[in-house]
């Protein structure tokens, strides 16, 4: 796609995001709370479905007009700046959820519980289509979630999927939506030029850095091209002057032009999706199928999904009813790009390598051992050594299918006007294979091969035989869910009643396993075996010895519960509203002691309608509603049980007995990790609903937290899993909508505002050290009253006038010990920054209306946080590594006085990892992350066909734009903070919604 126009096309919508008047009233209207809203509204918390003027606890709802503003192949991703209190932590490689704060402090999954219909939801998020989607309900605090017991306590993200209605002419809908968002910035990094990069190896060899290397001629050793040219030179092969030729028209070449253009691409993404549905009094049903492709930004890594879906709802007398629903997806994954190009198993490349030749073949370029030995050894006997990067992604062949088959079934009888029962079952069946296909002119399999060959005079023995590797992976889930409920309704005089009660059965269980083989022939689908059990020499160093690898693997789980509860409200005068619910949870991965306790999940919760009191009469404000809600939810570690747990290892390598160890001890007292909320919320709307919104605050207390602590060295273990923290959260959540219309003109905007701070309140281990807890800020850092995940620093004390090292403090004082520094810091000599979490965001999501056209815009921020940036690590290159110099060098001391004008040390030789890691983790590479993002614009124009001929009644054609930009940022240093690798890639979709 032409860069230039991609970019004038989203500024262009950009600008008309900021500058229309546009309509909206659609896509707005959506987010909905409590009493707030229209009464109509019907909030579904996977066991009942109730108004949402009946609940006292806090929840979120987005339909399904608001749910569809964002176009993604994903359900997930289209939440982001939609929800208050649901930060997306953007940290990792995949985003990960977080529902008011941190429940959990790392052994146990921090998301949401996913319920889709009703029960629930245990395979791959992506088998789900979000066009089937009809809403989605966030349940936060105890009242709303607790329901769901043991696994609620990081909140209950409810979807709900389209389904028929009754006495509604069938109808037929398409909907196409094509996005294709530009390839990642491989210059967003900062780092130095190639030709800087080559004087800095020009340097190193005159002073005998990589002399070590040269002369090893036993395992030859990688060296670049630079100093194997250099070093060619100064054994008079080659002359100076074609060195100096030779090294310049290296010069030019930059790794990252020829990866962007060999490498990479413009995503592309296609959407297709068909729905019928329909009934008559007696019968309704929902078809719908879809079809996804997506082109990834890796040339070679792809992503396809069909799926396949009914519900059906049947009412064969006017007291039952019966619902039965099938959902089939299959998806395909090809990951074949090649990935980050190393000249060995770590460590980096050198900057000026080139991906093609002169002639636009495969280039070669340096790996594991130096080129000149790559060419000879085993005077042509062995297979071809050299590593072609760009080639190895035609040989790539890595696939994943997974299938996904979804069953439910339910029957409800209505024995009264208020009384009836019902029964509800759920089969989830998922299987997965994978098969990672490596071609024998791959160089995983030469160098495998060539590794393990033996010359014995004009014998070439082989223990890694000739042919492909083929790594086979399997795995396959099966869930069953049985829901047995009674529930009760009824209205009278002055008083409502509703309530629930029921018990349920899950079952979930989770087999794989892994198989590779070798000498592989994909044609004829035969292999050779190998032999694993004796260790063979290495041909580049006979004196070493190894066993073949061997990658086979198996394993089993099998989660179980058993579960009672009951749940009810009480409304009186349609002011006053009590709720309580109670559950009880046992599992197989509790220990007995926890399941033998009755300890039931609970909450409670009151309302007050204060605008329908008698002495209410402030007319400009008609909804005034305020609600309190207490209770306890829990969070489970599905992977480890509260029994002594065996693994088994496979065959001992020396005896060939099978052998097994402990993996996990006995802990009978493993219980639940507990989740308390208090929850108060005030709700309100003026006359016309010109402003309306919630006020929420919250303190969320986590106790029995799991984590791993110093075990008895009496015992035979290090460590084991135990209840043994907890963490204490706060924050206020805060939605507003003002609305105004002039004529056809209309303006909707929502803000959303989200607080939260989080302290670690108890921690029953051996206390951490400073020194250990410094860095990046995204591991745990577990220190009593403090932020688990905080940013922390080692103090500086600027730089060295007389040679540019880098001074810390250590016991106070000034010090350049950087040993003592990096392992034994104290409080006085590190900087506690804050977290690196964000402690403040949300969004302002504005809509503009005008007839049949509208153009929504999405502005979300984040403050409140810290994150570290990257900068100069000398020490690797400065011994003979393969590195890429950060930018910063530019910046760094070189000579006296300098100090007063930056704070980068000086490349000192010989390097020490120690100055390296102090200097890297001070407090002058600690930024703040607070920012303000233009997230999305949507422009949508309704085409009313309804008077027409054709066979549309509506057709909805809408430009997206996603990640416009940073319209703000508090760092100077060019950085996105939630982007730090690579920027948001910018995207551009066009969709089509068609009613018939």
């Amino acid at each position: 796609m032409n860069k230039n126009l991609f970019l004038y096309v989203l500024n262009t919508i950009g600008l008309a995001a900021c500058g229309s008047l546009a309509h909206a009233q659609s896509e707005t209207d959506t987010l909905r709370r409590d009493t707030v809203m229209l009464e109509e509204v019907q909030i579904s918390t996977g066991y009942q479905t109730l108004p949402a003027e009946r609940m006292t606890g806090s929840f979120e709802r987005v339909d399904e007009k608001l749910f569809n503003r964002q176009i993604s192949t994903d359900v997930i991703s289209r939440l982001d700046g939609l929800v208050p209190g649901m930060l997306f932590d953007k940290r990792g490689a995949t985003d990960r959820l977080l529902v008011r704060g941190l429940s959990s402090i790392g052994l146990t999954d921090s998301r949401p519980l996913i319920i889709l219909d009703n029960f629930p939801y245990e395979g791959d998020l992506d088998a789900i289509n979000p066009n089937d989607v009809a809403s989605v309900t966030l349940l936060k605090d105890a009242a709303s979630a607790s329901i769901w017991g043991a696994r609620a306590g990081n909140g209950v993200l409810v979807i709900t999927t389209k389904r028929g209605q009754f006495g509604r002419p069938f109808r037929l809908s398409a909907t196409s939506n094509v996005a294709v968002q530009e390839k990642p910035d491989l210059f967003y990094r900062p780092q130095i030029a190639p030709t800087d990069y080559i004087d800095n190896e020009t340097m190193l060899f005159g002073r005998g850095v990589y002399d070590a290397a040269l002369m090893n001629t036993r395992t030859w050793p990688a060296v670049t091209p630079v100093v194997d040219i250099l070093d060619q030179q100064r054994r008079g092969l080659m002359s100076e002057a074609e060195a100096a030729a030779r090294i310049d028209a290296l010069r030019g070449h930059d790794l990252r032009d020829d990866e962007s253009r060999y490498l990479y691409r413009d995503a592309v993404m296609q959407q297709y999706a068909l729905s019928l549905s329909g009934g008559s009094d007696r019968l309704n049903t929902l078809l719908s199928a879809g079809y996804d492709r997506n082109l990834q930004s890796e040339r070679g890594n792809g992503y396809t999904r069909t799926t396949v879906r009914s519900q059906t709802s049947l009412r064969p007398v006017d007291a039952l009813s019966l619902d039965i629903g099938i959902a089939y997806s299959a998806n395909e994954r090809q990951a074949n790009h090649p990935g980050a190009i190393r000249m060995g198993a770590t460590g980096g490349i050198y900057p000026y390598a080139s991906l093609v030749d002169e002639q636009g073949r495969p280039a070669v370029v340096v790996r594991d051992r130096r080129l000149g030995y790559a060419d000879t050894a085993g005077a042509g006997r062995l297979l071809d050594w050299r590593y072609r990067p760009y080639e190895e992604l035609s040989l790539a062949d890595n696939t994943t299918k997974l299938q996904n088959l979804l069953f439910n079934l339910s029957a409800r009888y209505q024995w009264t006007a208020h009384l009836s029962t019902e029964v509800r079952g759920q089969y989830e069946n998922q299987w997965s294979d994978s098969r990672q296909l490596q071609d024998e002119r791959s160089y995983y399999v030469r160098d495998l091969i060539n590794s393990f060959t033996q010359l014995a005079g004009d014998n070439v023995i082989r223990p890694v035989p000739l042919g492909g590797i083929l790594d086979a992976g399997r795995s396959r889930l099966q869930a069953y869910g049985l829901r047995g409920q009674a529930n009760y309704r009824r209205d009278w005089a002055a008083h409502s009643v509703a309530a629930i009660a029921g018990g349920e059965v899950r079952h979930a269980g989770t087999e794989s396993g892994s198989d590779r083989l070798y000498g592989y022939d994909a044609d004829l689908r035969i292999s050779q075996g190998v032999d694993y059990a004796n260790q063979y020499p290495r041909y580049t160093s006979p004196s070493s010895r190894a066993f073949i690898p061997y990658v086979g693997s198996g394993s089993r789980t099998v989660s179980r519960f058993v579960s009672l509860y009951a749940n009810a409200s009480y409304t009186y005068n349609g002011r006053y509203t009590a709720s309580a619910s109670a559950r009880r949870d046992a599992s197989n991965l509790f220990g007995v002691a926890t399941n033998d306790r009755w300890s039931p999940f609970w909450s409670a919760g009151l309302a007050w309608d204060i605008a329908k009191e008698p002495f209410y009469a402030w007319s400009a404000m008609p909804h005034l509603k305020l609600r309190s809600t207490y209770g306890h939810a829990g969070n489970v570690d599905n992977g480890r049980a509260a029994v002594t747990t065996i693994e088994y290892r496979g065959y001992s390598r020396l005896g060939r007995f099978p052998y097994a160890i402990v993996a996990n001890p006995p802990n009978p007292e493993l219980r639940w990790e507990d989740v308390a909320t208090w929850n108060i919320g005030l709700d309100f709307a003026t006359k016309g609903r010109y402003l309306s919104g919630s006020i929420e605050y919250y303190v969320k207390d986590a106790t029995d937290l799991i984590s791993t602590i110093v075990a008895d060295p009496t015992s035979g273990f290090t460590s084991f899993a135990r209840n043994s923290a907890s963490i204490r959260n706060r924050g206020l959540d805060i939605s507003l909508q003002g609305r105004a219309d002039v004529g056809v003109f209309g303006w909707i905007g929502d803000l959303l505002f989200s607080h939260n701070t989080n302290m670690l309140t108890e921690y029953h281990n051996d206390p951490w050290s400073y020194s250990s807890s410094v860095g990046t800020g995204n591991n745990i850092a577990p220190f009593v009253g403090r932020t688990p995940y905080a940013l922390i620093s080692y103090r500086f004390a600027g730089l060295d006038p007389e040679n540019g090292d880098p001074m810390g403090y250590l016991n106070g004082e000034v010090s350049n010990d950087y040993n003592n520094i990096t392992r034994n810091a104290t409080e006085e000599d590190v900087v506690l920054h804050g977290s690196t979490l964000a402690t403040y965001f949300g969004a302002f999501r504005n809509t503009f209306t005008w007839k049949n056209l509208s153009v929504s815009a999405n502005v979300t921020y984040r403050f409140g946080y810290f994150f570290r940036r990257e900068t100069v690590a000398y020490a690797s290159f400065l011994s003979g590594g393969v590195a890429a110099l950060h930018a910063d060098y530019y910046k760094r001391w070189q000579h006296a006085g300098d100090e007063r004008q930056t704070t980068v040390p000086s490349m000192r030789i010989p390097g020490s990892a120690n100055r390296d890691a102090f200097y890297r983790d001070s407090e002058v590479t600690a930024e703040r992350g607070d920012h303000i993002r233009l997230q999305d614009v949507n422009i949508t124009y309704v085409f009313d066909m309804s008077n027409g001929r054709l066979p549309f009644r509506q057709i909805r054609a809408t430009v997206y734009a996603r990640n416009l930009g940073l319209l703000w940022k508090a760092n100077d240093v060019g950085l996105d903070p939630d982007y730090l690798a690579t920027p948001a890639a910018r995207s551009i979709a066009f969709g089509l919604a068609m009613d018939f």
